[in-house]
C-alpha cells in the first residue's frame, strides 16, 4: 500500500466517517469529506486524490453522476460509486460516466477494500497503456523522421560528391589548353585534393552509418588513387597499417587532405628518378589510436628528406602551411622529421561539430 488518497463524496455524515475509518484503516489517506458535487470539485483541485468514493444523491445541485462527469472532463481521476440506487436509469447514467467500480450500500469492508483496490490498479493500468501507445507513437514519428533524415544526408553528399566531381572535370580540362608542365602539375594537385574530399563524401553515401566511414578502407582507396595520378614507380611500395577507425566526415575531411598532401610530395619529391630494386622506395602511412584515447598519424618515406634551407612549416612550399593549418584545425600537435627521409607524427582527436561552433563564438567575442 502506497497510502494513496481518496476524497469520500457523501451526504450521510455517519457514513462518511464509518467509510474514512474503513479506509484508513486499509492504509488510505482521506484528506477531505464532503457533502455535495461542487465541493468535492474544489476538494479534488486542493487535494489532487489518488481516487474518489463517490454516492449519487448529494446535496447541493449536481448530483453523484454530474459530478463523476465533470471530474472525468477534468482530470485523469477514478471514480468509484458507493450507492444505494441500483435501478436501470440510474445504472445507464451512471455507466456513461465509465466508472471503475459501483458498490451497493450496504456494503461489505471487503467489496470496498477489493473495488479501491482495483480501481487504482486499473487507472494505473490504463495510465501505462496509454503512456505505452504514447511512446510507441513517438518513436515511430522519430524513426520516420529519422529515415526522411538520413535520405536528406545520403542526398546531400550525393549531391556534394557530383560538385566536386563536375569541378574536378572542368579542372581537368582547362588543363590540357596548358602545354606546361608546371601548370599541370599544378592542375593535378588541386585535382587530387578535391578527388581526397570526393572520396569521403562518396564514402558516406554508400555507408548504412551517416556519422562516420571506415578510415582504413578511405587509406586504403587514397592511396590507389595518389598511385595512379603520380604514375608511382613500381620500386616504390606504399605500406598502409591503420587500426580499425572509424571517422566522423568532420574530422575525415582535413584528415584526408593532410594524408593527401605529405603522400603527394613523397610520390613527386622524396626518390630519385630511377629506383633500382636493391634501393625500394617505402612510404609508411600508419593511423593507431593510443592509450589516451588519441588518434596518431604516422606518414615517413625513406627518400632524399627535404632541400637544405627548407623547415616546416613556414620556409617551405605553400603546401607545408596547409598541412600546418589543417592540424592546427583537428586541434592536433605535428612532430616532423626531414633529415633522413621525412617523417610526420600527428596527434589528433575526432572533431565534434557543436563543440567547434561554441569555441567559434567564444572567439568571436
Amino acid at each position: 500500500m502506497a497510502n494513496e488518497k481518496i476524497i469520500i463524496v457523501e451526504d450521510e455524515e455517519l457514513v462518511a466517517q464509518d467509510i474514512k475509518l474503513i479506509l484508513e484503516g486499509l492504509g488510505y489517506h482521506v484528506p477531505a469529506i464532503t457533502p455535495s458535487g461542487e465541493e468535492a470539485l474544489l476538494k479534488i483541485e486542493e487535494y489532487c486524490p489518488d481516487s474518489v468514493l463517490m454516492d449519487i444523491m448529494l446535496e447541493g445541485e449536481m448530483d453523484g453522476i454530474e459530478t463523476a462527469q465533470k471530474i472525468s472532463e477534468r482530470y485523469d481521476i477514478p471514480v468509484v460509486y458507493l450507492t444505494a440506487y441500483s435501478n436501470q436509469e440510474i445504472l445507464h447514467r451512471a455507466k456513461k460516466t465509465e466508472p471503475y467500480g459501483y458498490i451497493l450500500k450496504p456494503f461489505k469492508e471487503r467489496d470496498l477494500q477489493i473495488n479501491i483496490e482495483m480501481a487504482l490498479y486499473k487507472h494505473e493500468a490504463r495510465k501505462s497503456r496509454l503512456q505505452l501507445l504514447q511512446q510507441k507513437a513517438v518513436n515511430k514519428y522519430l524513426e520516420k523522421s529519422l529515415k526522411e533524415k538520413e535520405t536528406l544526408m545520403r542526398e546531400i553528399h550525393h549531391r556534394v560528391n557530383n560538385n566536386l566531381q563536375i569541378i574536378i572535370s572542368l579542372l581537368s580540362l582547362q588543363s590540357k589548353y596548358f602545354e606546361d608542365e608546371k601548370v599541370h602539375d599544378f592542375f593535378k594537385d588541386y585535382v587530387n585534393q578535391l578527388k581526397s574530399m570526393s572520396m569521403i563524401h562518396e564514402r558516406v553515401y554508400q555507408s548504412d552509418d551517416l556519422a562516420s566511414i571506415d578510415f582504413n578502407h578511405y587509406l586504403v582507396g587514397l592511396a590507389s588513387q595518389l598511385s595512379s595520378s603520380y604514375k608511382k614507380d613500381p620500386n616504390i611500395e606504399i605500406i598502409i597499417n591503420s587500426d580499425d577507425i572509424f571517422l566522423n566526415v568532420e574530422t575525415a575531411i582535413p584528415c584526408g587532405l593532410i594524408i593527401n598532401e605529405i603522400l603527394s610530395n613523397s610520390l613527386k619529391h622524396a626518390f630519385s628518378d630511377e629506383l633500382s630494386h636493391l634501393n625500394k622506395g617505402e612510404i609508411l602511412v600508419e593511423l593507431r589510436t593510443n592509450q589516451r584515447g588519441k588518434y596518431v598519424l604516422s606518414i615517413s618515406d625513406n627518400g632524399v628528406g627535404i632541400p637544405e634551407g627548407v623547415e616546416f612549416p613556414y620556409k617551405g612550399s605553400f603546401g607545408f602551411r596547409m598541412v600546418n593549418t589543417l592540424i592546427k584545425q583537428l586541434g592536433g600537435i605535428v612532430e616532423f622529421d626531414g633529415s633522413e627521409g621525412t617523417s610526420y607524427q600527428i596527434q589528433f582527436e575526432e572533431l565534434r561539430y557543436t563543440e567547434r561552433i561554441k569555441l567559434d563564438s567564444r572567439g568571436k567575442n
